[in-house]
């Protein structure tokens, strides 16, 4: 039996009481979700160091409290800050915020609480020529964060737990977790080699709940002499299957020089680029055929549109998009390539343009030119008004985009798509049958993972303040699950309700993660149920 009292007081003397929040405070700040899920939040704990982190898990160990880590909570469409279960009481490393940059190497050492914006700032007020590891989620959100949870970017070095060189971790039972090579008193090859010797342990940490994750090194890449994004379409969906194989080819070939790829349906891109046409839906409850078309047709929107970017000197540029121009031009319609030197051009000659053209030229232009300095590593918010599409209340200028806070509803499908024609082709018809069927717009996403995979990302947009749009969002979420399970595209990572999805106990695989948390966690305190069997359940008081 759990005394939450007792560890929020024994904290509030050990830490202060600025640093502990009660269960009422706790839910305001960290239970609200874009998925509608809610959770039972007891308290929190805020830390500024390891050296506290080990203080608060010797607490829990001591009273038997669960804990859930958070970086910056910033979680959103898989369950924002909320633990995986109730009784958690959350651990906010957000204030733990040093960096250590070796500018030989590219090597970042960093805490839990730095974000994309805090590096980018750091880079640039040193005058560090390296790309920051952006993602679409924005520039609020944790870099360890997103790599422990195998987030993905565009940019080079896009799987992001693939940067990761080294960390170090707090154990249930306080004690401290390093890399091999760190214990043996090696710090700068620890770093530079990320195997280390002997078994690979550091993995564990990767969306486990075997410790909490204090430091982690990554490795940057360099910004290069030159940055040339490409865009292009497809003129009908019949295309797709032999995009696929050109994609594939592609990243074969040129990969290296190459972030990720991207395939966006035309629901997608529109959503990017048009507002959400409420007065224009049918009795299905999505938007009518007919202006769909028209949405396309005035912004020039084709079926599929693709887009990625080169990274490297001038005749390496020069030669990859020799080799994207041979393998996709015969394919696609209007392959282009820009630099950010002439998209801030034509953004600044689209400000003289008047009319709805005018209008038109300045959304797309002033788009492309935050697309540009995403693929040039610098966080921006250009994916983050997808959330809030459907109310259309985004925050004033100004502001920060928070989708949970405003109160957009957001659920993310997040499936693992082989880079079979076929099976890209299945997969899309899946999508678009269950989203109809539940009246959600399929906006789909396939970006590349390798020349194998795609990542494909399908966000459900609904209203949080209905109750029956989160069960219908929850329905569908669900359905997508099954449906892409049969055709073998399962998730990379599930919102924290729909852990059990993916945990099968009864197989070798569970089990070993199971005996594994039983040795390390025999009390189930760090994040319980997240990516892991539960080993007991416990009354708190």
């Amino acid at each position: 039996m759990m005394n939450i009292a007792c560890f929020l007081s024994s904290l509030a003397d050990e830490l202060g009481s600025n640093h502990v929040l009660n269960q009422s405070e706790a839910e305001a700040k960290y239970g609200i979700c874009t998925t509608g899920v809610r959770r039972i939040i007891p308290g929190a704990i805020r830390p500024d160091s390891q050296q506290d982190v080990i203080k608060i898990v010797k607490a829990s160990k001591k009273f038997s409290v669960p804990l859930y880590p958070i970086s910056t909570g910033n979680n959103w469409g898989y369950g924002s800050a909320n633990p995986a279960t109730d009784g958690c009481v959350v651990v906010d490393l957000s204030g733990m915020k040093n960096i250590i940059f070796d500018d030989e190497t590219g090597l970042v050492t960093l805490e839990p609480g730095v974000t994309q914006r805090i590096l980018r700032s750091y880079l640039d007020e040193r005058s560090l020529r390296f790309l920051c590891p952006v993602t679409g989620a924005g520039p609020d959100c944790s870099l360890i964060g997103n790599a422990l949870e195998r987030g993905f970017g565009i940019t080079p070095h896009a799987d992001h737990f693939s940067s990761v060189m080294s960390l170090e971790a707090v154990l249930p039972d306080g004690t401290v977790y390093k890399s091999p090579l760190a214990e043996l008193g090696c710090i700068d090859i620890d770093r530079s080699f990320k195997w280390g010797v002997g078994p690979f342990l550091d993995g564990i940490f990767s969306q486990g709940s075997f410790g909490i994750v204090t430091q982690m090194t990554i490795a940057l890449a360099r910004t290069p002499e030159k940055i040339v994004a490409f865009f292009f379409g497809l003129s009908q969906n019949a295309d797709l299957e032999q995009t696929v194989g050109s994609i594939q080819t592609v990243l074969s070939e040129v990969g290296g020089m190459l972030g990720s790829i991207n395939l966006m349906n035309m629901h997608r891109v529109l959503s990017m680029i048009e507002p959400y046409p409420s007065d224009q839906l049918g009795q299905n409850g999505l938007i009518k055929n007919e202006y769909l078309l028209e949405m396309a047709h005035r912004n020039q929107v084709m079926p599929w549109v693709g887009a990625g970017a080169i990274y490297g000197n001038a005749r390496v540029v020069s030669a990859v998009k020799s080799v994207i121009k041979d393998r996709l031009g015969h394919i696609v319609k209007r392959l282009v390539f820009f630099t950010s030197e002439s998209i801030s051009y034509l953004n600044r000659f689209s400000h003289y343009m008047p009319g709805k053209v005018g209008r038109r030229l300045r959304r797309v232009f002033g788009s492309l030119d935050k697309t540009m300095s995403i693929l040039s590593g610098y966080p921006s918010e250009v994916a983050l008004p997808l959330s809030y599409w459907i109310s259309g209340n985004t925050p004033e200028k100004g502001v920060s985009m928070n989708p949970a806070r405003d109160g957009c509803g957001l659920i993310w499908y997040s499936p693992l798509v082989p880079m079979h024609p076929d099976k890209v082709r299945l997969y899309t018809e899946m999508v678009y049958d269950i989203c109809r069927k539940y009246r959600f717009e399929p906006l789909i996403t396939l970006t590349s993972e390798s020349s194998h995979c795609f990542i494909s990302t399908v966000p459900l947009l609904f209203d949080r303040s209905s109750n029956k749009a989160i069960e219908r969002a929850q329905q569908c979420y669900s359905s997508l699950l099954e449906a892409g399970w049969k055709i073998g595209c399962v998730p990379y990572r599930v919102s924290i309700e729909s852990m059990p999805f993916l945990i099968k106990p009864e197989t070798p695989y569970w089990q070993i993660v199971k005996t594994l948390k039983r040795n390390l966690d025999p009390q189930d305190l760090i994040a319980p149920g997240r990516y892991a069997p539960r080993l007991n359940n416990k009354t708190m008081v």
